[in-house]
């Protein structure tokens, strides 16, 4: 029997188109439409904000075109924090409104047994009364609707239903041809730098590395016809693999890999016409909205052309315009990753977002994303810059690893004395046990961040039940910031977790 097809002015083919536009409009108007430094956290209190740049720009703007570009992104966001509000999904309203097919509304969890919210009657309401409080109105009704339902039904909570490409997920399952890919290009990547970058540095996956990248590859390849000729050369895969790592690294992506699946829809994932079928992409199905993209598409629009007036021009759009698709991790991210692994209670994750209320949705440069997780307490830090005394800050930094692992491990009388051999070393006692770590100071003023590396280990639970243990985290370091070291106590499954989502590298 042939599948049952839905006319193309359906409510069911309109709501999924408007569902499926969801991500460009939210992005539009992040990236686009709202000034930079609107809280874009879809809180109840960022729909003030909105509102308010909703008149302005009604105010401001006289084409037409350019108005409904900002309504129709304004209620993709309005209707998300009502359903974060209410819970719910989304639905269609079938009645006719200004020549259009009906209109997107919000369906609240259906145990609060109200009517949809059609976000667009909303602004218009907005527009129309000007008080610069509608939105914030609809929310307190909605919100009461929901506290009575918890007095009423204890424990009770709304679900909001989740909205594909919008709402967080996880990351798919990793595919075995993913893993063998990426660790063939991880093992090469020394004889890859070499030929590609002629042995220099150029490849510590720093965002501006991208622009060497672009370089060689338009230098190696005139047109697409040759860069399709060489695809599956150990060149171009590496290509691929370093600029993934750099987005990885840079921003919090994970690899993805859907492979052919013979029974998918023409043109879903999985589908031969798909450009992510069968190839390794960059994705960040855990961030809302995250961006995503395939490395070899990215390279080959390189060498693709523009008409323009005629005549064919090189596309002006680089690898490093990329990066601007990416969500960055920042303390809410890390939070929902910890409690999501069980590496912090709930009433840890809150205090600790409480404590960064005012920046927790902010996006943060790879440098400072360490520093979450000693802020959430799963991890320790070493100053890079000088410290007041060395003997106090290296007792200070085995008192918080002791204190992490909850009495497994004790680390006391610390003591930084002279040596005849050695000239410094450290000691301190391990659960009882002496032990005594080699130290090298160029000054009195710096931390001997090897020594640290090397003595860390101490803190280590004995093998058994306890499989926790203290982590170097690597990442890139952009230019003029931090050069503390970080530990992050966690087990080898939570270790790789924090890798994969967070952009790391754990030793």
């Amino acid at each position: 029997m042939a599948p049952e097809t839905r006319p193309e002015n359906s409510p069911q083919q309109l709501l999924q188109k408007w569902i499926g536009d969801l991500p460009y409009q939210l992005l539009l108007l992040e990236k686009a439409l709202l000034p930079e430094g609107f809280p874009f956290d879809y809180s109840p209190a960022s729909l003030d904000a909105l509102e308010a740049r909703l008149l302005e720009h009604h105010d401001s703007v006289q084409d037409p075109g350019k108005r409904t570009e900002f309504v129709e992104s304004a209620m993709a966001y309005l209707g998300e924090v009502l359903l974060g509000t209410a819970g719910g999904g989304w639905g269609w309203n079938t009645r006719p409104v200004d020549e259009r097919p009906g209109q997107p509304v919000v369906r609240p969890d259906p145990e609060l047994a109200l009517s949809p919210v059609a976000p667009m009657l909303l602004i218009s309401y907005a527009l129309r009364v000007r008080t610069g409080t509608a939105f914030a109105k609809e929310v307190d009704r909605l919100r009461r609707a929901v506290t009575e339902q918890r007095h009423a039904v204890p424990g009770w909570e709304p679900v909001k239903e989740h909205t594909p490409h919008v709402d967080p997920s996880a990351p798919l399952p990793e595919d075995p041809a993913l893993t063998a890919w990426l660790a063939e290009r991880g093992e090469g990547l020394s004889a890859w730098a070499e030929d590609a970058f002629d042995g220099a540095w150029r490849w510590n996956f720093h965002p501006d590395t991208l622009d060497w990248l672009e370089a060689v590859v338009r230098r190696r390849f005139a047109t697409v016809e040759e860069f399709d000729a060489s695809r599956d050369e150990p060149f171009v895969q590496g290509a691929c693999w370093y600029m993934g790592e750099v987005i990885r690294r840079n921003k919090g992506a994970v690899w993805q890999y859907i492979p052919f699946d013979p029974d998918a829809h023409p043109g879903a994932p999985g589908s031969r016409e798909s450009v992510w079928t069968g190839v390794p992409f960059v994705d960040q199905p855990d961030k809302r909205v995250g961006g995503a993209a395939v490395p070899l598409g990215c390279l080959r629009e390189l060498l693709l052309k523009e008409e323009e007036g005629g005549e064919p021009e090189v596309r002006e759009d680089g690898l490093r315009d990329v990066l601007f698709w990416f969500r960055s991790s920042s303390y809410a991210h890390v939070g929902a990753l910890l409690r999501r692994m069980g590496m912090v209670s709930p009433e840890k994750a809150d205090s600790v977002l409480a404590e960064y209320a005012e920046f927790a949705h902010h996006e943060l440069p790879p440098h400072e994303v360490p520093d979450t997780l000693v802020a959430f307490g799963v991890a320790v830090s070493a100053h890079g810059d000088d410290v007041d005394d060395l003997e106090e800050s290296y007792a200070g930094i085995l008192e918080e690893a002791a204190a992490l692992t909850g009495g497994a491990v004790t680390l006391t009388d610390v003591r930084l004395r002279e040596d005849e051999e050695y000239g410094e070393v450290l000691e301190f006692s391990r659960n009882g046990v002496p032990v005594t770590q080699q130290t090298e100071h160029e000054s009195d003023d710096y931390l001997d961040h090897m020594a640290i590396a090397e003595f860390i280990g101490h803190a280590d639970p004995d093998p058994g039940d306890d499989t926790r243990r203290f982590h170097l985290v690597q990442f890139v370091r952009l230019k003029d910031t931090n050069y503390d070291s970080y530990f992050v106590f966690a087990t080898p499954e939570q270790a790789t977790v924090l890798e994969k989502e967070l952009g790391l590298q754990l030793r």
